[in-house]
């Protein structure tokens, strides 16, 4: 098991046994950069927790919309496709490596089956996710309070 995940607030509290199930469902994958994890308008399967690396997340060219407008840069501990595991909903940003980069790849579908099947485990990890969640969302409302005003 990776330090990172092992250390990683989504897992805190968690028993070694919950923390080693839940990181066997997943496939530790290598990132050069410029590896796209997450593509704009294409389905996404996959929750990442990032071990190694940076990541940017921005939106891709559109009409209307200037090309790649960076959305936010992410690293070790940070989660990728959690809006997906959420709402199921396709995405509307496009993420890259842009270092060497590793990722814990987890199926959607395998993390719910995990979780519907371990309820104590689930409530720590829902609890952390939507925890997460609402940090990022003050974080871009503080940003945009000091855009407008």
């Amino acid at each position: 098991m990776h330090q990172t995940f092992n250390e990683h607030w989504l897992v805190s509290g968690l028993s070694m046994e919950a923390k080693d199930a839940l990181y066997a469902l997943g496939e530790v994958v290598e990132c050069p950069i410029g590896k796209v994890l997450i593509e704009a308008d294409t389905a996404n399967d996959y929750l990442f927790v990032l071990l190694e690396g940076a990541f940017k997340v921005y939106l891709p060219h559109a009409p209307g919309r200037k090309a790649g407008v960076t959305l936010g840069h992410r690293g070790p501990g940070d989660l990728l496709g959690e809006y997906s595991f959420v709402d199921n909903f396709v995405p509307t940003a496009r993420v890259t490596a842009s270092t060497q980069g590793l990722v814990l790849r987890m199926p959607h579908q395998a993390l719910r089956q995990f979780l519907d099947n371990d309820l104590a485990s689930s409530a720590t990890i829902y609890r952390h996710l939507l925890s997460y969640l609402v940090v990022r969302l003050r974080s871009q409302d503080e940003e945009i309070d000091c855009l407008m005003f």
